[in-house]
């Protein structure tokens, strides 16, 4: 059966792609350049490992997903860095639990982690624990994709104490089974292993199996592997590289004291995971010191939040059984009165009349989850009582609500649990505003000191930035499902003219969603909008979009919005912002205005077999990299890159590759560059022929196959030079002969809002702009150009409200060009409604940034004086205000 396709995340994209560059960057730089050149922060080797290895973190808060983007890893660096086909993993995880959980989702054929892994492998893919590798075949080894799934604890000779470890030495005994793995090895192969003690064979181990192999080495969890213990470990795997993936990094760098920070090499936002609808947010914080009230006030939360699941049932088929999680105290022999909990349990049962089996106890001696399904409709489960964390790997995205009478020992304490309510039900917001929130009921007198715990809990277990955390918790208010049990119908004020025709409105409401269009309803007679209980704020961007060109219903809709939240608005400001509505440059085809990009300039499949591959020659140049030979120790970007060059030489030994053709090599070049513009056949046809150029030229066919991966790397450069001077000329003929194609349209438009605002980094700068349209200010440095650019706009009497565009995200701004979309720097809002457009460039870089002035003009143009752009340079800011007043 085929394995379902699972599209990554745009932040999980970005992390990979970063990932990516770096190890392209590696093989011609070295790890420490690659990495500088990435970050612009310095390169930490690690401790006692060889010098050159990449080692590297991607830092994802909780709820990111940090198991799939490792397994779309082991691919990219299959390809980029290790230049094999059959890389061997060792993919280390901190407990017993999550190696459970991850083995079985990857050998699962269903599963999206054994998708990634087959997108790039196919079906040569081998998953196995130690237990399994420590009788693996040679096939399971060499055939494609191994990858061995373990704790690192498994492989240590000696624990802490320095005894040895029974457990651990397995891996460095002998073990038949793995001998076959050890014939007929070069003597270079077996200069770098361990050997029997009195004899001149390697020890057949599985240590020694893995350093053959130059393991890809990918720590999960990476904090809880920092001591020298873990680096000692690794190190005897002779790794090819390490990926670290956790929530929270070392940052700290004492080598003195044994503190080795990770090299972040990309970091996730929470503001990325909740605009890709990963988490909940807010988390709701109610707290009292009373802890009999705090469990019944989350006990009604979880009833109506339960109400809210099954309504949202009946419109979209989704399933939720939204579950409370207390955490009760530990017990203690001197303090009978602690609330432990057995006491929590009674007090459900025998106070508030909760039936037995809608409560599970998951702690200490009971075990209650293990062996339950807690997602499926036969589950009764609503309440988890536990005291300090849930088994590892316990993970359902039904946890809505934390309630906890327990003394709050530290932030990650306090994480371990709070963790868990915050993942979003199959990534996807909810119509309801309460389903996409966390709820905290804490017993504490304290609400701004329980807050600020809570605050440092999301800092420091569960990777969130500082100013993303102040932001997050939020005074619990009415839940607001009152008013959707009572079907209060909260009426508009006149839209539209008397003359307007019936029709147009009810076009209007035919087109909305199913959810919104039972909610509202139209009054000829008055021209009233009728909406029945709370508007959510997508449903009103959703009808602003919808009554675009109804005249007088945008202010008509923000009152409704308004006076519909009444009792769940939680910002006096939020209830009088208007909506951020900024039309998109739509292009006319055939009658019809659609969204201007590359489909209207490029026709598809492009036909690469019709292009030339005769610079082919000229490219690719052979460089004879010796695998042996002295090391300039003193030339720390030599060794770096001759660290690679080995790890390459290594595993290319490893395997014998049969004979190549033409046809076969052509074949395996075409599969390691992407190409979705181009047919298979078509690209086939191109690389055969620039391969027989080249052979033609005097390089025979066998010494091509032989440097593969290079050849490969100049092709794809080819290709991508071929694809952009194609792109080029099509867009600049598709400007001289349609510019009267170009139009905006209320029907193309789109929205900034809160829920969908994605940025790196959180501005934190001293400065303080009172018009930005969100609360954070997404990827603004405090100081530069830009940052005056900013302020500049901020200032602006004409100027309502300004947003600052991030790069690369679905919820931006973006404009059409040759090869790429073009993210300008900031969008405003101006007190007469029209849309201003700033891109600054600095001095430097204005000649060339020809195309998007010209992209601007065009949008601006089309939009009959609504919109407007303009590029400032050099610190000119003068030109906004000219542009705003020409």
């Amino acid at each position: 059966m085929t394995a379902p396709t699972f599209q990554p995340k745009e932040y999980q994209n970005a992390a990979l792609d970063r990932f990516r560059s770096y190890l392209r960057d590696s093989n011609s730089d070295g790890a420490n350049i690659a990495f500088y050149k990435a970050t612009n922060l310095p390169y930490r080797a690690a401790p006692i490992i060889a010098e050159g290895t990449p080692y590297i973190c991607l830092r994802v808060p909780t709820g990111g997903g940090k198991t799939i983007m490792a397994a779309h890893a082991i691919g990219i660096a299959a390809q980029e860095f290790m230049q094999i086909t059959n890389p061997m993993v060792l993919w280390l995880v901190p407990s017993t639990p999550i190696l459970e959980q991850t083995v079985a989702a990857l050998k699962d054929p269903e599963h999206p982690y054994r998708a990634a892994l087959a997108k790039d492998f196919s079906s040569n893919i081998t998953v196995l624990t130690k237990t399994e590798a420590l009788c693996m075949s040679r096939a399971d080894a060499e055939g494609g994709a191994c990858v061995i799934v373990s704790t690192i604890q498994s492989f240590r000779r000696e624990q802490a104490s320095g005894e040895q470890d029974s457990e651990g030495l397995k891996a460095y005994q002998d073990a038949g089974a793995l001998m076959g793995h050890f014939s007929g090895l070069s003597d270079q192969q077996v200069s770098g292993l361990e050997r029997v003690e009195g004899a001149d064979r390697p020890v057949a181990s599985l240590a020694n199996l893995l350093r053959l192999h130059r393991p890809m080495v990918i720590v999960d969890e990476a904090h809880n592997a920092r001591t020298p213990l873990s680096f000692d470990t690794l190190a005897r795997f002779s790794p090819s590289l390490i990926l670290e993936l956790t929530a929270t990094p070392q940052t700290k760098h004492d080598p003195s004291a044994d503190e080795h920070a990770s090299n972040i090499l990309y970091s996730v936002s929470a503001a990325e995971l909740k605009a890709e609808q990963m988490i909940k947010l807010p988390i709701k914080l109610t707290t009292d010191a009373d802890w009999q009230k705090t469990l019944g006030a989350a006990l009604d939360c979880q009833t109506a939040l339960e109400e809210a699941a099954n309504a949202e049932e009946l419109e979209t088929k989704e399933y939720l059984r939204p579950l409370v999680l207390f955490q009760a105290q530990n017990a203690s022999a001197s303090d009978p009165t602690r609330l432990t909990f057995d006491k929590i349990e009674r007090y459900l049962l025998e106070d508030k009349k909760i039936k037995k089996e809608r409560i599970a106890v998951h702690t200490g001696p009971r075990k209650d989850l293990d062996g339950i399904k807690i997602d499926s409709r036969d589950c009764e489960i609503r309440y988890i009582i536990t005291v300090q964390k849930l088994k590892e790997g316990w993970d359902c995205p039904f946890a809505y609500i934390l309630c906890s009478v327990a003394e709050q020992v530290s932030p990650t304490a306090i994480e371990q649990i709070l963790g868990r309510v915050l993942r979003m039900p199959k990534a996807q917001r909810k119509r309801r505003d309460a389903l996409n929130c966390a709820y905290a009921f804490v017993a504490s007198r304290s609400f701004d000191t329980t807050a600020q715990q809570l605050k440092d809990g999301l800092v420091e277990g569960a990777g969130f930035n500082k100013l993303e955390a102040d932001q997050i918790i939020a005074p619990q208010g009415d839940i607001g499902y009152q008013q959707i049990a009572e079907q209060v119908r909260h009426q508009s004020d006149p839209i539209g003219d008397q003359d307007m025709p019936h029709q147009a409105v009810e076009a209007v409401l035919a087109k909305l969603p199913p959810s919104i269009k039972a909610r509202v309803s139209f009054d000829q007679d008055t021209r009233v909008i009728a909406y029945q209980g709370p508007m959510s704020r997508e449903n009103r961007n959703l009808l602003q979009l919808a009554f675009a060109k109804v005249p007088k219903a945008e202010k008509a809709i923000d009152r409704l919005f308004a006076k519909s939240n009444n009792l769940q608005t939680s910002a006096a400001d939020a209830a009088d912002k208007p909506p951020f509505v900024v039309p998109l440059l739509g292009f006319r085809k055939q009658g019809e205005l659609e969204l201007f990009s590359k489909e209207h300039f490029l026709d598809l499949p492009w036909r690469l077999d019709q292009c030339d591959p005769a610079t082919i020659a000229a490219r690719f140049k052979l460089v004879d990299h010796s695998q042996t030979g002295q090391i300039d120790v003193s030339d720390k970007g030599k060794v770096e890159i001759d660290f690679i060059k080995r790890v390459q030489g290594d595993l290319s030994a490893v395997i014998q590759e049969p004979s190549w053709t033409l046809p076969r090599l052509a074949n395996w070049l075409d599969s390691g560059i992407s190409h979705p513009d181009i047919t298979k056949p078509s690209a086939i046809v191109f690389i055969s022929k620039a391969v027989q150029r080249l052979i033609d030229k005097g390089t025979p066919l066998d010494v091509l196959a032989r440097h593969k991966y290079e050849l490969r790397k100049t092709l794809g450069l080819l290709i991508s030079d071929l694809r952009g001077e194609r792109e080029t000329g099509n867009y600049s003929a598709l400007f001289a002969a349609n510019a009267s194609a170009f139009a905006t349209s209320g029907d193309l438009a789109m929205i900034f809002d809160d829920q969908s605002y994605a940025f790196n980094q959180p501005y934190s700068g001293p400065t303080k702009f009172n018009k930005h349209y969100t609360r954070l200010i997404g990827d603004l440095k405090p100081s530069g150009e830009e940052f005056d650019c900013a302020v500049h706009l901020d200032r602006s009497e004409m100027v309502r409200f300004w947003i600052r565009n991030v790069e690369g995200k679905s919820g931006s701004f973006w404009l059409q060009l040759p090869h790429q979309k073009f993210y300008p720097d900031f969008v405003a809002m101006l007190h007469d409604g029209r849309i201003l457009v700033v891109e600054y460039k600095g001095g430097h870089l204005y000649p060339g940034e020809g195309d998007k002035r010209m992209i601007g003009s065009v949008w601006a143009d089309a939009s009959d004086g609504k919109c407007l752009f303009c590029m400032p340079t050099d610190r000119k800011f003068s030109l906004i205000d000219v542009t705003i007043q020409a």
